[in-house]
């Protein structure tokens, strides 16, 4: 089997040694609670001030604003949208919920959740660029909107929505605007002023934190009640004694994807491009989606017409090429490409390839010459086939 090379990080990324080696002590010395009163639970108070500390940095958030550490991204979004419910429709009566058809299943199903409750959730569609303007956003609201929640970048084809006209046409509304930046993280430079979103949620495992790990960034004078209810842990907003590791780990990778940031927006934005111009000279009828639209700057989604992406994608997999065509949280990508207006027998034809700031020029090579080869072979095993 050829060496492995990893370009899944949009579902995944590898914990960095640097983050692990942060925890061990934490798992092994440090282990108390810190909400008992004596020096075992108190001795990890500076890690946990450490790690609030680097995710307010990663995130450019003020001292007002709250942050509430997760046990996942999907927990966060979650934790907002059903706090809205309480909080907005028990109270006000606002029971329409925003989401767009190219989101990821956390939103989706969350808000889908409500409608058993009496709200009206409301998928709008994506245009043919792959992203939900704030056009799009304007001609669903209405007078019973709670919230409006995307996704800040998708992390199929990584094209990036125009989030600050989004959330300050929320805020002109008076509409609460929930920003998912799991994928933009580390990888996209923003001025956290200059977006009105009320709320932002993220996972840690796409730039190299610990699995397990989130955060809700709540805006400062913002009330969201609890998601998780049962203590006073994190001032009231999530009950239950969480894993200082986690938090540190998290912290870590925070502080790293800081300083990797730089890198992230120029050489593996060289790389994504060596990858696409290398798939296109070897297999002529590739597509590679969206390149003119702002997008982030590790991701591409490419098509290989005539080739079933699962069976390509099985190939790559047995040699040792690890892509996505989405699944776990995410949509398959044959549909949030049919949702931006790819037709079907192109769009089940497409993988996404996600890099990250460990891939190399030669992970870039020798994956180019694997992915032709196997494009190849299957078109002419698919040759006659109909998708």
């Amino acid at each position: 089997m050829d060496k492995e090379i990893y370009l899944d990080n949009g579902m995944a990324t590898r914990p960095s040694e640097r983050t692990i080696g942060k925890m061990i002590p934490l798992l092994t010395e440090k282990w108390g609670n810190p909400m008992s009163p004596h020096k075992k639970g108190q001795e990890v108070f500076p890690e946990i001030k450490e790690g609030f500390e680097s995710i307010y940095g990663l995130l450019g958030a003020k001292e007002d604003d709250d942050i509430v550490f997760t046990s996942s991204g999907a927990e966060a979004v979650n934790h907002i949208v059903n706090s809205l419910y309480y909080d907005q429709t028990l109270e006000a009566g606002r029971n329409h919920f925003i989401t767009s058809n190219i989101d990821e299943a956390p939103a989706i199903m969350a808000i889908g959740k409500l409608e058993e409750s009496g709200c009206v959730g409301k998928m709008v569609s994506a245009n043919a660029q792959g992203a939900v303007t704030a056009d799009i956003i304007a001609d669903a609201l209405s007078p019973r909107t709670a919230l409006v929640s995307l996704d800040w970048a998708n992390g199929l084809t990584g094209v990036i929505n125009p989030v600050g006209e989004i959330s300050e046409l929320c805020e002109d509304r008076g509409v609460f605007c929930h920003l998912d930046a799991s994928h933009i993280l580390g990888k996209l430079y923003f001025d956290l002023s200059k977006i009105k979103a009320t709320h932002i949620t993220f996972g840690g495992d796409f730039f190299h934190a610990p699995r397990g790990t989130g955060a809700l960034w709540i805006r400062g004078g913002r009330h969201c009640s609890s998601f998780i209810v049962g203590g006073i842990e994190q001032a009231g907003l999530r009950a239950g004694s969480y894993s200082v590791a986690n938090l540190v780990g998290l912290g870590s990778a925070c502080k790293e994807a800081i300083d990797a940031r730089d890198f992230l927006c120029t050489e593996t934005a060289r790389l994504r491009n060596k990858l696409e111009k290398g798939i296109l000279k070897g297999f002529h009828e590739a597509i590679p989606f969206f390149r003119d639209q702002e997008r982030l700057p590790n991701v591409t989604a490419i098509a290989f017409p005539g080739i079933i992406n699962e069976y390509l994608l099985f190939n790559l997999n047995k040699r040792g090429v690890y892509a996505s065509i989405g699944g776990g949280s995410f949509q398959q990508i044959g549909l949030v490409l049919m949702n931006s207006g790819i037709e079907k027998n192109i769009a089940h034809t497409a993988i996404s390839f996600n890099l990250s700031r460990e891939t190399t020029d030669e992970d870039i090579d020798r994956a180019v010459e694997i992915i032709t080869e196997e494009a190849h072979r299957a078109k002419k095993l698919s040759f006659g086939l109909e998708l």
